[in-house]
């Protein structure tokens, strides 16, 4: 369904106040993704780290963000959101300059996990800040809006970073401090225009619950899509468990593969990163324009089988670079539906939006952390084909589990429920 004038009208009148906020984003992503990458190739070269040791280092990582999360979902919810943010940020960039200041092990250890837990008190309440109180159209607008301008982000980090890393080991790390102080001034900008409208009860970017436009007109087909929405919900997170799963393995062990198994460099590495990228942003894009497959259980069964078709390629790669480039930027485009499902549903109902975001990001950091560690172990011992083989059985699974619940869903649904799949 595309979009209709009214929706059109409400994106050109109110996103504009959330753009510093979608900088931030963006910016806190460059310096991730040029930290991670960088780290990647450091770790193997400055204390001569293998694959299986880089795996659990990453995963360690994404325990400390899993932690972080887990901590805003208990305490942070009950903070405002600008407050947590302002914070995470402040402690991510002062971590970032211990680490590209002091090059020792344990200190490299304690500033990237404590990046990390920042980190996990950063995106639920900046996703939160902006997604309540809206309709399921303008929700998706703002989404695709707002993934694009952070995966703008990931499009050049791999680029810059590769060739920034080839000239000297230190520079990535410089521009991942400057990023990061961009973003503090990003969401300074955003505490300077809420202070006049703290007492204002606006319900967009509040983070709160609060009747929709839908809510008011057709109560009816809210209530109904209601008794369903845990249900899509609940979907959502367990498929971007899995292709979290999927990109801790691309994003932490392929650069390490196309370099030393295959003999690239790292710049080599980080163009065919970007190119996954560059899916990512095309499928946000194309997610944009149509609300068709909301309240749909086909699309879960069809961005899984297309993530497992994926990992079928991984298991045949071997030695290939066009295939690994081709499978990149097919997982890139199946990653962003995964992940646009996952956001969607966390903020679909407009209720408890703080706690369903924390929620989305622990279980991204779970499959994350899984699946570097497995990565690594699988690379290390068989090879890239041995880790595509682990994805396939996990991936294989969570496939039966949506054809299941869809055929119960088509069985039990009335024809004619909106909500049906």
């Amino acid at each position: 369904m595309p979009w209709s004038p009214s929706s059109a009208s409400w994106a050109r009148n109110n996103l504009k106040k959330y753009y510093p906020l979608f900088a931030g984003a963006f910016f806190f992503v460059l310096g991730g993704t040029v930290l991670g990458f960088s780290l990647i190739y450091g770790l193997t070269d400055w204390f001569s780290f293998n694959p299986a040791q880089i795996g659990s280092f990453m995963a360690l990582g994404q325990v400390a963000f899993f932690l972080g999360c887990t901590l805003y979902h208990k305490l942070g919810s009950h903070v405002h959101p600008i407050k947590t943010f302002s914070v995470s940020s402040a402690l991510v960039f002062i971590a970032a300059l211990l680490l590209s200041l002091v090059r020792f092990q344990y200190v490299t250890y304690a500033a990237y996990w404590m990046i990390m837990l920042s980190t996990g008190f950063f995106w639920p309440p900046v996703t939160a800040w902006f997604t309540g109180g809206l309709d399921n159209l303008e929700l998706n607008r703002t989404l695709s809006v707002y993934n694009r301008s952070w995966m703008a982000a990931n499009i050049i980090g791999p680029l810059i970073a590769g060739n920034l890393y080839r000239w000297n080991s230190g520079a990535p790390l410089i521009l991942a401090n400057l990023s990061y102080l961009m973003v503090c001034v990003c969401i300074a900008v955003v505490r300077h225009q809420q202070k006049p409208k703290v007492a204002l009860p606006l319900k967009p970017g509040t983070g709160e619950a609060g009747p929709t436009p839908i809510e008011e007109e057709k109560p009816e087909i809210i209530r109904e899509l209601d008794k369903k929405l845990d249900s899509y919900r609940y979907r959502a997170w367990v498929g971007v468990f899995g292709s979290a799963m999927f990109l801790g393995a691309l994003l932490n062990i392929m650069p390490l593969h196309i370099r030393d198994g295959l003999g690239y460099s790292e710049s080599t590495a980080g163009i065919i990163l970007f190119f996954r990228c560059v899916a990512s942003f095309g499928s946000f894009t194309i997610l944009a324009k149509f609300s068709s497959w909301h309240f749909k259980g086909y699309w879960f069964i069809l961005v899984q089988s297309s993530l497992l078709v994926t990992a079928l390629l991984l298991l045949i790669a071997g030695n290939s670079l066009p295939i690994i480039a081709i499978i990149v930027v097919l997982f890139g485009f199946f990653d962003a539906l995964s992940y646009n499902n996952s956001i969607f549903y966390s903020g679909a109902t407009g209720k408890s939006s703080k706690k369903n975001m924390a929620v989305q990001e622990i279980i991204i950091g779970s499959g994350l952390a899984s699946g570097t560690a497995m990565g690594g172990f699988l690379y290390q011992h068989f090879s890239i084909s041995g880790m595509g083989l682990g994805l396939i059985l996990f991936l294989s699974a969570i496939l039966t589990i949506f054809i299941i619940i869809a055929r119960k869903e088509k069985a039990s649904a009335p024809r004619s429920s909106p909500a049906s799949s």
